[in-house]
C-alpha cells in the first residue's frame, strides 16, 4: 500500500526543458506553473540560473506568482549558484553533485574525501544564508552503497533537509529500488527524494516502488 503523504516535485521547466527541440517562453513557463500549482504539485523546480539570463531572468517572473507549491532553484555545489539562488530570493535550493567513482576520478578529479568536505562546506554555506536544501547525489546508482551512506550523512549532519537519490544514467528496476529507498529511509532522519530516468522505461514502476518503500517525495516531469 502506497503511504498516504506523497509529495510530488515537477521538473519539467528544468529537465523537461532539457528534451531535445524544447525551449519554452516565459509567458509558457508561467502558464506552466499555475496548471502545475492548481493541481498541487508541492515542489517545481524553476530551473537553472546559472545557466543562462533567460532562464535567470524566467525564475524572477515565476516568483512573482502567488502559487502554494514551493520552487526550487537548481544549484551546482558552487557558491556562485547559491548566490545566484540568494539574489532571486529563494527558499528552497537543490544541489547536485555527482558521487560515483565515475564523477569523482574522471570528471571532478577529486577523491572520496575531497568530495565529501565540499559537500559539508557547500551545504553549511546555503543553510548559514538561510536557504533549505535539498542535496542531490547524482550517479547515486552507480555510486558505492557504503560512500553513498557516507554522502547522506555528511549532508545530513551539515543540515540539509531532505536527501534525494538520483538513477542519472537510468540503470534502475523496482527490485532495486526497494533496497535502495529502503536502506536509506532506516539510515537517515531526514526526507528522503528519488529521482529517475526513463532509459528502459522504469522510471514510472521505480517512483511508485521508491514511494512504496519510504520515500517522501518522488520527481516527476510533464
Amino acid at each position: 500500500m502506497l503511504k498516504k503523504n506523497i509529495q510530488i516535485l515537477d521538473t519539467t521547466l528544468r529537465e523537461g526543458e532539457q528534451t531535445s527541440g524544447v525551449s519554452f517562453t516565459v509567458p509558457q513557463k508561467l502558464e506552466i506553473v499555475k496548471m502545475l500549482d492548481a493541481f498541487g504539485v508541492d515542489f517545481i523546480e524553476v530551473g537553472h540560473p546559472a545557466v543562462s539570463a533567460d532562464i535567470y531572468e524566467s525564475i524572477k517572473e515565476i516568483n512573482k506568482l502567488p502559487i502554494n507549491a514551493k520552487t526550487v532553484a537548481h544549484c551546482r555545489l558552487k557558491k556562485e549558484d547559491i548566490h545566484h539562488a540568494l539574489d532571486l530570493k529563494m527558499s528552497w535550493i537543490g544541489i547536485f553533485f555527482g558521487t560515483s567513482q565515475s564523477y569523482l576520478f574522471d570528471k571532478y578529479k577529486i577523491d572520496e574525501k575531497k568530495c565529501l568536505e565540499m559537500i559539508e562546506e557547500g551545504i553549511k554555506y546555503a543553510k548559514h544564508n538561510g536557504l533549505k536544501v535539498r542535496f542531490t547525489a547524482e550517479d547515486a546508482s552507480r555510486t558505492d552503497r557504503g560512500f553513498l551512506l557516507s554522502v547522506a550523512q555528511v549532508a545530513e549532519k551539515a543540515g540539509v533537509d531532505r536527501f534525494s537519490i538520483a538513477d542519472t544514467v537510468g540503470i534502475l528496476y523496482p527490485e532495486k529500488v526497494s533496497q535502495i529507498v529502503s536502506f536509506f529511509v532506516k539510515n537517515l532522519n531526514i526526507p528522503i527524494h528519488a529521482h529517475f530516468h526513463n532509459d528502459f522505461g522504469l522510471a514510472t514502476s521505480n517512483a511508485l516502488q521508491a514511494i512504496q518503500s519510504g520515500a517522501t517525495c518522488v520527481d516527476v516531469s510533464i
